[in-house]
């Protein structure tokens, strides 16, 4: 980017800033003219210096146009005006000093109407711009960067540049305008008054910007402390739960109290120092119109001066004092918002940066050709070795297989082949073409890189395995013209100098990948999760997906039926035994007490079990149905049971999930009952807090779960006649809190699973889920909704870093990620990923006959899944050994080229 601002402003905004100045030019006349009226008000109206001579009537609003004396002086008469009375003239020159107001107010609202506008146009442009060059970032540079730290900078700190920009050109020449314009209307009046007016504007002038100097010094301080600030929390806050793992709470925040206490000290010395300087300034300001009132009051009383000329004289100076200040104002907001964008553009601004071809065809490589690495070696900033030196050459397509732990060689010769490191020595040539040289998009378009960590960024599990396909154009429309309802927002793009087309289009490149429309894109997204055998996977996230308000009338149709096939293909495998539906007089067993009380679902909040003693409606029908006293009891006698089994146990025990109680009761929580229940007199009543966590704990009871003989039929029928009347005493305002279970109705708030099965799968059956979710996909599959439920598991949402997803689909995503643009060249490092597969070699078969057609590089740490492979790299740290057929280029000396690990581990122990 041009590192000097004003050459940045003016190169992006030339048009305009001399659209504006031209408005400006043409505003000079009657921001005059608004000076010399109130001496003509006063000297020939209220004074009646038009009517000297015995004249009656005056002539007001004549036109004449003149020409200079250096043209010949001739001039035209355009109109000779009207005769008027002293009244008259008064009230026309009156009239005539209003016009010029609003006139000059509306040159004045027209110019900051267009300088906001470019300054807003210019900051969208210099974020753009700044989060463009961040792109072009070499992978080692971007990873370096603190993300709060850039974040601020694009966000905040050129916020105030941004509003700067309209203001860089425009700002000084309106408010010189009008401040020569006021300064030369007082020197042709009086030029001692505008002496002196000059006098102390030039003090002003030169004053103030040198006592400024020191309140840069701090807004510079001030703006890197801010940073820091601001890239030290983000820090914390990625590390936030390790923090509090470890108890260090306190220390992290007394590092922040501490740069606070900093920041404070420095804004607090730039305050003093800023109002200081504002007090001398407006002091200076107003010593003008003592010498005004004084000297020019005395030239009045001499005769050297006539009223009229003293009023228009302070009338002039009233306008003089604020551009002034403006203007030192603007000087002063120059050289900080200077400081300011020098800072930010030293922290984007790099000789080193990628190469993009955004305009440009990629062009794909031959059928067959080879890759070379020629001496690749890598060191880390400390000078210590990554990658020790390593040469060798596959033919392509060909499968190198790359063997290691994590963390040492090999995967930095998986982040080179995958252009996620550039600071090595060495060469990696394909076909002769360096890899390193190759413009972003070639290389991406080339070559499919999965690293062993998910980087997963939010949307839908769609929209993360799609994002290598997004093209740089997408498509608009048929004719590849701007919609209607978008040709504003699209003009105003290309002005700002952003990316014109819309966000929301479809992007995604079907030529460069090989396919021919949205359907092929859909058989190859579905034949990448068959090879990684996670298609089960992205059904069960399908079905763990909620039902949520608004659906269409054909939806709610679909999920009625399919309710309807399942509970058919229940019953033809003989598996309805493992679903207890809900039926509105029968009590569910594998359900909540909780859920058998309201019988429905929660669409909010409000009747939470954990929170339903106190809601006052629920609590009511607890009362009249009289099951307060005997649910508490039921919750001691779990405190009591459960305390006594979890005694002695280690940490992470299958008991504890198999007696927990939801996400409030936990086995800490459950000793502090214990130990309250020990202290409390049987005879005195519970104090309400507690009665409530024990009313809430029988509430999450399931007998066939946690087995603990609790409830017998007698409980359960006072259950279901609090049903009852639960559903029918709802009161109107929580009509949408609960939506009760029909079976002819959805299920809202409710999970796809729960609404298809309408029943809970019957607890301590063995493989009850498993053989459900076969019944389900069958069921599904008859009645044709499969794809939709495929459909729901791709959309959806992976959250940040993917924290909503399973760990085999986060894993699988890099993979699907590198795979589905179909690269002639694939880095994969599959250990991660391997190593919560059910099935490891038959993934690594899979992929490699998926995968055959391509030159295949296989990352991960079990050597005995690539047995077969023709080349191999084991690496031991830092050190690559190529077995098994390696042609190193010929004259090469390389560590890689030893024949076996054995003495490359040798070596390595005695260096």
């Amino acid at each position: 980017m041009e590192p000097n601002l004003f050459r940045y402003i003016w190169q992006k905004s030339r048009s305009e800033q001399i659209v504006v100045l031209a408005i400006i030019l043409v505003s000079i006349p009657f921001n005059w003219a608004s000076f010399d009226v109130p001496k003509r008000i006063v000297n020939d109206a209220i004074q009646g210096g038009a009517f000297k001579g015995g004249h009656s009537t005056a002539t007001l609003m004549d036109l004449t146009l003149r020409l200079p004396s250096w043209l010949g002086g001739a001039s035209v008469r355009v109109f000779d005006g009207i005769q008027v009375g002293q009244l008259g003239l008064l009230i026309g020159l009156s009239g005539y000093f209003l016009v010029l107001v609003l006139i000059n107010g509306g040159f004045k609202y027209v110019v900051n109407v267009r300088k906001g506008i470019l300054g807003e146009r210019m900051l969208r442009r210099m974020r753009y711009d700044l989060f463009s060059q961040l792109m072009r970032f070499r992978p080692e540079e971007m990873r370096a960067v603190k993300p709060a730290e850039i974040a601020s900078m694009i966000k905040d700190e050129v916020e105030p540049i941004g509003g700067f920009v309209g203001d860089a050109f425009i700002q000084p020449v309106f408010l010189l305008s009008q401040a020569l314009t006021a300064l030369v209307f007082i020197m042709a009046q009086s030029f001692w008054l505008g002496s002196i007016a000059l006098l102390i504007v030039l003090a002003q002038a030169i004053i103030i910007p040198i006592l400024r100097r020191e309140q840069l010094r701090l807004g510079r301080e001030r703006q890197i402390a801010s940073r820091q600030l601001a890239g030290r929390i983000g820090e914390i806050v990625d590390a936030g739960p390790m923090i509090q793992g470890h108890g260090a709470t306190a220390y992290v925040q007394s590092d922040i109290a501490a740069r606070l206490g900093q920041l404070f000290d420095i804004r607090y010395a730039l305050y003093k120092r800023k109002f200081a300087v504002k007090f001398l300034n407006n002091l200076l300001a107003q010593i003008t119109p003592f010498f005004f009132y004084a000297i020019g009051g005395y030239f009045a009383l001499q005769g050297r001066l006539d009223i009229g000329q003293l009023v228009a004289v302070i009338a002039a100076y009233r306008d003089l004092p604020s551009p002034i200040k403006e203007l030192i104002d603007w000087d002063q907001q120059r050289n900080d918002v200077t400081i300011k964008y020098e800072q930010v553009i030293a922290q984007f601004n790099n000789d080193d940066t990628l190469v993009l071809d955004e305009d440009k065809a990629v062009v794909p490589l031959p059928p067959d050709g080879e890759i070379q690495v020629e001496s690749l070696q890598m060191l880390d900033n400390r000078g210590q070795p990554l990658l020790t030196p390593l040469s060798f050459r596959v033919s392509r397509p060909g499968l190198v297989a790359v063997i290691g732990p994590q963390g040492g060689g090999k995967d930095v010769l998986g982040r080179i082949l995958g252009r996620q490191a550039t600071n090595y020595a060495g060469r990696v040539l394909i076909d002769g073409e360096p890899l390193s040289a190759m413009s972003v998009e070639r290389a991406s378009h080339i070559v499919g890189y999965a690293g062993d960590e998910a980087e997963i960024i939010a949307g839908s599990m769609r929209d993360n395995i799609l994002l290598p396909l997004q093209r740089h154009r997408p498509k608009l429309n048929g004719e590849g013209t701007v919609p209607p309802g978008e040709q504003r927002r699209f003009v105003e793009a290309l002005r700002s100098g952003n990316s014109p087309f819309p966000f929301e289009a479809d992007w995604t490149d079907y030529d460069g990948a090989g396919l021919d429309d949205r359907a092929a894109l859909a058989r190859r997204v579905r034949d990448l999760l068959d090879v990684l055998g996670c298609t089960e996977d992205i059904y069960n996230l399908g079905l763990g997906g909620k039902v949520m308000p608004p659906i269409s009338e054909e939806a709610d149709r679909r999920i009625i039926a399919a309710r309807r096939a399942v509970a058919r293909e229940l019953a033809r495998t003989d598996r309805g035994d493992l679903v207890e539906p809900f039926v509105a007089d029968r009590y569910n067993a594998n359900a909540t007490m909780a859920e058998n009380l309201i019988f429905g679902t929660c669409a909010t909040s409000r009747f939470d079990s954990a929170a339903l003693y106190f809601e006052p409606y629920a609590h009511a029908i607890l009362q009249a149905e009289a099951l307060v006293e005997p649910l508490a009891e039921m919750g001691r006698r779990i405190v009591a049971t459960v305390v006594e089994i979890f005694a002695g146990l280690p940490t992470g025990h299958a008991l504890f999930e198999r007696y927990s109680f939801g996400t409030a009761f936990d086995f800490e929580r459950l000793n502090a009952l214990a130990a309250t229940l020990a202290k409390q007199d049987m005879r005195a009543p519970l104090d309400p807090e507690t009665e409530c966590d024990l009313v809430a704990l029988a509430l999450g009871y399931i007998e066939p779960k946690h087995r603990l003989n609790l409830i017998d039929q007698r409980l359960q029928q006072r259950i279901l006649r609090a049903r009852a009347s639960f559903r029918k005493h709802l009161p109107a305002d929580a009509v949408g809190d609960v939506a009760f279970y029909d079976p002819d109705k959805v299920m809202f708030g409710a999970s796809v699973r729960d609404n298809l099965l309408f029943g809970r799968v019957g607890y301590g059956i063995a493989d009850a889920g498993q053989k459900v979710s076969m019944a389900v996909h069958e069921a599904l599959s008859r009645v044709g909704l499969e794809g939709t439920l495929y459909r729901l598991g791709l959309d959806t949402e992976s959250g940040i870093r993917g924290r909503y997803l399973p760990a085999r689909l986060r894993q699988a995503v890099p993979l699907m990620q590198a795979l589905i643009k179909a690269p002639q060249i694939a880095v994969l490092d599959v250990g991660a990923f391997l190593a919560v597969a059910e099935d490891p070699a038959a993934i690594v078969a899979r992929l490699r006959r998926h995968c055959s057609g391509m030159t295949l590089f296989l990352l991960m740490g079990d050597a005995s899944l690539v047995e077969d492979v023709p080349l191999r790299v084991a690496f031991h740290g830092p050190t690559g050994v190529v077995e098994a057929g390696a042609a190193p280029p010929a004259g090469s000396v390389a560590l890689g080229q030893t024949p076996r690990l054995e003495d490359a581990q040798r070596m390595e122990a005695r260096s």
